[in-house]
């Protein structure tokens, strides 16, 4: 009996199709047909497959005139006899015990479709550096195992930004397609969309294995990367109107597969606009003209419209910008100077203008319809580079990586620096990395984590920063949520809520002191000119409840110190300062676990001055870029209040007396406390503890 049927379309691939013939040759499963369908190939990929096809039986050869990829599948279906076939690409190949491994879990688990994951290699370097969003994108977390529906399966993977339409990563039963009547559309590009949704929705039972046993090559101008537009359009409309018609003698009663397939809905029909957005209106519109009046007509609907809310939101971006430049050079030629100072100014009107009010909020709200344009799974670059130092993390590393794995965005990469881990940090990293092509690993003698933080960001190439601790817990929402809100507000730096879990009690808080919302400006964004007073008192020097933005921290040079602990004052409070745009997002997206006795907190007695050290080239370096001035009131305060829960909260005698004596011979006189009087302190206790220590000497 026939176990797989393969079916592999066939049409100028000369230099690949021998090492995809090969694959399916040496498959550890035996009981295969190989269906190669000669779709008109111009060049000698038939010669080659003959050669192959003269010393195995197994083979299938069907010769046809040139009708495209769906209709070569078709052909390749329609001589099809084993229980379940399989889709594949001539210049990509598997794994050799791809088929013997998905046959046994699907004919074990009577499934109708099993799922699976591709990595992927580039053709050149050149290939790799345009289209580097691909590593990762057909890796999916270990989340999607159980044996259930395909809508269960859809509508979980939608809706966790998981799902991939490809054909090549199924093998379907025959009989699934067969009673269904489902084939591949043809004469469009982008086929795999419709065919695979209605064969997800169509089973009764399947099953995802998070194994890469596809191997796909990304090259130039194949159906991945090529640019043809409106071609490329039409694929994705057909798709979208295709799959209305299915699902109207379809039934869903799942509120989640229906939200699902809401999500692909709009999806769909977001590609199709994005692929004409870079042609002229007249060119996309001729290339319709070669359809019927109700396609145009339907087309136009879906499509034509929202692109056209595209390019009048470009429009009138464009001519706001001239007119703020318009008014800036009025401006600037009619400037005075303040009396006895000769320092130019602007109105503060104008300043506002520009900086915030119409131009900026104008540039965000067209962002924000180019983000919905551009799905996150779609685009061509990484949104969100998350770098993670790791000591001897082996403790709480899996949960770490699985949850971050299992990030809503996928989008992301997920930068571990091992700081010289004497445990088993770096054999699960390797684990890891073999399974997700978003963890990078990086080794580095033992640093500390500073260090380790700065050594990721060499490496990141994402649009925002995240600097998480492997010891901690993430939401899956967190990459997402934090970069939506940065995106909408064209921000800096995006400020978070957290918890906080004791391991000791196993009790989980709030960590208010995060985000103190009374302390936050009126009007948000802000920056240190809205907030300059009490700005380093509204979130903590923590950076793992903030989101930066790569170009802002790159372009300020800010980095992290090299010091045992508190490596993080410097980096977070400089940014603070420097940021131009912090927004706020309102949600709790990471629970910090504490009082474990291992970590970075629980270490602070064996260097007890790092903080100190950390204060004190705060203000040197605030000084040195004209910030301090803005920022005294809220840095002395806040220095005063770390001296003394530093002091406070160390446990060990001898580190206690290190730290006073420091504080009494050249921490406070650095800080300038004594030059300030009793009313420039926001907390009398604080004061009056400060003025204790000192009048005790």
């Amino acid at each position: 009996m026939i176990k797989v049927s393969v079916v592999i379309p066939i049409y100028n691939v000369e230099p690949y199709i021998a090492e995809c013939i090969v694959s399916v040759v040496k498959q550890t499963l035996e009981d295969i047909e190989i269906i190669c369908v000669n779709d008109g190939t111009k060049d000698s990929s038939m010669d080659i497959v003959k050669k192959y096809a003269e010393k195995d039986d197994r083979f299938i050869i069907i010769d046809k005139e040139n009708g495209g990829l769906s209709s070569a599948r078709n052909a390749g279906l329609q001589q099809a006899t084993g229980e379940y076939v399989y889709f594949l690409d001539s210049d990509d190949w598997i794994q050799p015990d791809m088929l013997d491994e998905l046959y046994k879990e699907a004919h074990d688990g009577n499934l109708d479709n099993i799922y699976f994951d591709a990595d992927v290699f580039y053709e050149n370097d050149e290939v790799e550096r345009k289209n580097r969003h691909y590593m990762s994108y057909y890796h999916r977390p270990e989340v999607f195992d159980e044996i259930v529906s395909g809508q269960q399966l859809f509508a979980n993977m939608e809706n966790q930004r998981y799902y991939r339409p490809s054909a090549c990563l199924q093998m379907p039963r025959r009989s699934l397609l067969l009673n269904n009547k489902i084939q591949f559309y043809e004469g469009i590009l982008h086929e795999d969309q419709l065919f695979s949704l209605q064969v997800i929705l169509s089973a009764k039972r399947v099953k995802h294995v998070a194994h890469p046993y596809y191997m796909r090559r990304v090259r130039e101008d194949s159906i991945m990367t090529g640019t043809r537009l409106f071609q490329s359009s039409y694929g994705y409309y057909v798709c979208l109107t295709q799959f209305q018609r299915f699902l109207a003698t379809t039934e869903i009663k799942d509120m989640a597969v229906e939200e699902a397939i809401e999500k692909r809905l709009h999806g769909l029909q977001t590609l199709a606009t994005r692929d004409i957005l870079s042609m002229e209106e007249s060119d996309w519109k001729k290339e319709l003209q070669e359809y019927p009046l109700e396609t145009r007509n339907a087309y136009y609907l879906l499509v034509g419209r929202v692109y056209e809310e595209q390019k009048r939101a470009n429009k009138q971006l464009q001519s706001e910008k001239q007119k703020a430049d318009k008014k800036m050079k009025s401006i600037r030629s009619s400037v005075s100077y303040k009396i006895g100072k000769g320092i130019t100014y602007l109105p503060f009107k104008v300043k506002s203008f520009v900086s915030s009010v119409r131009y900026r909020g104008l540039y965000c709200a067209c962002n924000d319809i180019k983000q919905r344009l551009l799905p996150q799974e779609e685009t061509n670059k990484i949104l969100v580079s998350i770098i993670i130092p790791m000591y001897n993390a082996q403790k709480y590393l899996r949960e770490c990586l699985d949850s971050l794995r299992m990030q809503t965005l996928s989008s992301i990469e997920i930068i571990c620096v091992n700081d010289g881990s004497t445990d088993d940090t770096g054999a699960i990293l390797e684990q890891y990395a073999s399974k997700d092509a978003r963890i990078h690993n990086i080794y580095q003698d033992n640093q500390g984590a500073g260090a380790a933080r700065n050594h990721g960001m060499k490496y990141a190439t994402g649009e925002y920063f995240l600097f998480l601790d492997a010891d901690d817990i993430f939401d899956k929402r967190l990459c997402e949520e934090t970069y939506k809100r940065a995106v909408r507000d064209c921000a800096d730096i995006v400020l978070f809520e957290a918890y906080r879990y004791n391991v000791q009690t196993r009790k989980k808080e709030e960590m208010n002191w995060v985000l103190r919302e009374g302390l936050l400006p009126s009007r948000i964004p802000f920056s240190v000119k809205q907030a300059n007073s009490q700005l380093y008192q509204i979130t903590t020097a923590c950076p793992w409840s903030k989101l930066f933005r790569a170009e802002f921290v790159k372009k300020e040079q800010i980095q992290f110190q090299n010091v045992k602990n508190a490596n993080d004052v410097f980096f977070v409070r400089m940014a603070l300062a420097c940021a131009k745009r912090i927004t706020v997002l309102r949600k709790r997206l990471i629970t910090y676990r504490y009082n474990d006795g291992s970590n970075l907190q629980s270490r602070k007695k064996k260097a007890p001055i790092e903080f100190y050290k950390a204060f004190k080239a705060l203000k040197e370096e605030l000084i040195r870029r004209g910030l301090y001035v803005k920022m005294e009131q809220s840095y002395v305060n806040m220095a005063l209040k770390e001296s003394l829960f530093n002091l406070e909260s160390t446990q060990d005698k001898e580190a206690q007396r290190v730290i006073e004596d420091l504080l009494l011979k050249e921490g406070f006189d650095f800080f300038g406390f004594q030059q300030y009087d009793k009313s420039y302190f926001y907390n009398e206790k604080e004061y009056e503890e400060y003025k204790r220590l000192i009048n005790g000497r």
